[in-house]
């Protein structure tokens, strides 16, 4: 074996070098005996002579014909030879470097523009340069941020078959991916692979890649699969930490039947282990508090096991809390006939310890969490300033009256937090929706003091306010007044509205206002004049006090009624036939 360092006294009256012209040459002089020879290696050979030089090598050409050993080149290698072979070498001078390559990927990427981002690939080739596992992480990441996982999967596969391999965020991206996809089955058979796939090779899971496989799976409603990572997590001495437990806050949302206690246990483990909420610790309750229930969870629980300060307790007459360690429950939430019960009454307190608590949430949400009031305390106790979210979140808990919603406006202000349009469109349509229509209004002159102005959704919201022709009249004269146009959304809210009334004056203003601004109706406004049209004959005739002079009016607005209506059914027919050519 040659080594460049080498020298070695070579005992041979001759010696004959030659040059492989790929691969290697040897460089001697011809010396007496005895003499060093300096050998210079250049790099490995491809053929090796099989035959003994012959003794009159001097003679020119007498190796000729000698037998060499040819060792056949692999698909991947004739590949690589051909390359470079037929095509031209690009001046590294005037190649992108690996940080040029990942700008170009960038900027199309903040313009949303994933197929030329792809691209740079093939750029990249046809460069005869090779990628970085960061410039397909940039990749990964875009596509896995729409829930793409098979294309994340190609890149995935192609970074793997170029050589790289992939590092803790690409597993990281490809979780997300996971997470983000809204085809459950899909996402939950890539999941599951993925993570065999990492258990199999022993790679190094960190509290980023359980968090996002506990957020990935609590998106799909995988509750016990996200509590045995949390296990698993313990087993391997890594911290849980608070994005953790938001993580497992978002796995409880997604069950609905009990969810609620599953919160109750995360945040009492929280204040078992002394970890500090947040603003999303704090929302993600609200959240779970909003949309889920607290399964068969009964007075008397405990809710960890071998904690006793987690054991839900009655008291007479106390603020009831279930986020108070203990958690506390109070009597005056707990009836029996109409009636309060008290802890003295043996048949009470049998029937107080089989009480399913969600029969107490049902009416009492947010109470059972300290009200409105203590739950914003609790917040300033943790310093912990609540935003526009909480606010938002707090609305559809409070009682629905005017008076827990100008407190809850009034809370909202001694905090300082800003209220935006959206908050006051859901208090107009919740205004709306208890047909406190009035009350509905006057959010209009709240958002105005805070020189907030109106959006498409705002009058969408208002539409729901308007019962009379001369209020849908008044309404799109403002909204046009703002400059919007109203949508076929908005059209058919008022369409609806005209035919429940009956009200043949509304109706016939409203369809003509559309046939007039040439929209085309939806498919709900077209089944509500239709419906309309059909039950005319079914309609009360007027009785009583001048009923003829009501019976002769109620048939001038069938007769006006039925020529618009032709003239509807015509505009609807001219749209589909302008709409298929």
């Amino acid at each position: 074996m040659f080594c460049p360092k080498l020298r070695m006294s070579i005992k041979l009256r001759n010696v004959i070098g030659y040059v492989n012209d790929f691969n290697h040459m040897i460089t001697f002089n011809k010396q007496p005996r005895n003499e060093h020879l300096q050998l210079r290696w250049q790099s490995p050979i491809s053929n090796f002579c099989t035959q003994k030089l012959p003794k009159t090598a001097d003679i020119f050409g007498d190796i000729s014909g000698r037998k060499f050993e040819h060792f056949k080149m692999d698909e991947r290698e004739q590949e690589e030879e051909k390359f470079q072979d037929t095509e031209a070498r690009i001046p590294r001078r005037l190649k992108p470097s690996p940080g040029g390559y990942a700008k170009m990927i960038k900027s199309h990427l903040s313009k949303k523009d994933l197929n030329s981002a792809l691209k740079v690939l093939d750029l990249i080739k046809e460069n005869r340069d090779k990628p970085t596992i960061y410039l397909y992480n940039l990749l990964l990441c875009s596509f896995a941020k729409q829930g793409d996982i098979k294309q994340c999967l190609r890149l995935y596969n192609k970074a793997k078959k170029q050589g790289l391999q992939p590092n803790a965020a690409t597993y990281t991206t490809l979780f997300n991916a996971c997470a983000v996809c809204d085809k459950n089955e899909i996402a939950l058979e890539h999941l599951n692979r993925l993570r065999q796939l990492l258990y199999e090779q022993k790679f190094p899971l960190n509290e980023t890649h359980y968090n996002i496989m506990i957020k990935a799976y609590s998106w799909h409603n995988q509750i016990v699969e996200v509590f045995k990572l949390a296990d698993e997590m313990r087993d391997n001495n890594i911290p849980i930490r608070e994005s953790t437990y938001n993580s497992l806050l978002h796995g409880a949302i997604s069950d609905k039947e009990a969810g609620l206690r599953h919160s109750l246990i995360i945040w009492h483990l929280m204040r078992l282990k002394k970890v500090n909420p947040t603003l999303t610790t704090y929302n993600l309750l609200l959240r779970t508090i909003r949309d889920t229930n607290l399964g068969n969870l009964k007075l008397d629980d405990i809710l960890i096991s071998g904690w006793e300060k987690s054991r839900i307790t009655l008291k007479e007459g106390e603020r009831p809390d279930l986020l108070a360690s203990p958690p506390v429950l109070s009597t005056l939430l707990l009836t029996k006939k109409g009636q309060e019960v008290t802890q003295d009454d043996v048949n009470s307190k049998k029937e107080i310890e089989s009480t399913n608590l969600n029969d107490v949430l049902f009416n009492n949400r947010l109470i059972l969490f300290g009200g409105m009031e203590g739950f914003l305390n609790r917040m300033a106790y943790c310093k912990v300033k609540p935003d526009i979210k909480t606010i938002t979140l707090l609305l559809y808990l409070i009682p629905n009256s005017v008076q827990a919603e100008n407190l809850l406006i009034a809370a909202a202000d001694e905090r300082n937090i800003e209220l935006d349009i959206d908050f006051f469109n859901m208090l107009i349509k919740r205004r709306s929706m208890r047909f406190d229509y009035k009350a509905a209004k006057e959010v209009i002159s709240m958002a105005e003091k805070r020189n907030l102005s109106p959006n498409v959704m705002t009058f969408g919201v208002l539409a729901l306010g308007c019962q009379e022709r001369r209020e849908a009249e008044e309404f799109l004269k403002g909204m046009e007044a703002f400059g919007y146009k109203p949508n076929t959304i908005i059209m058919s809210t008022l369409i609806h509205t005209a035919c429940h009334k009956k009200n043949f004056e509304y109706l016939l203003y409203v369809m003509i206002y559309m046939m007039k601004n040439e929209m085309r109706p939806n498919t709900q406004a077209v089944e509500e004049v239709e419906k309309f049209s059909k039950e005319l004959s079914n309609i009360k005739k007027p009785t009583g006090k001048y009923r003829l002079r009501k019976l002769k009016r109620l048939e001038k607005n069938i007769e006006k009624f039925e020529q618009q209506y032709l003239k509807w059914q015509k505009m609807i027919e001219d749209k589909n036939n302008s709409s298929r050519n």
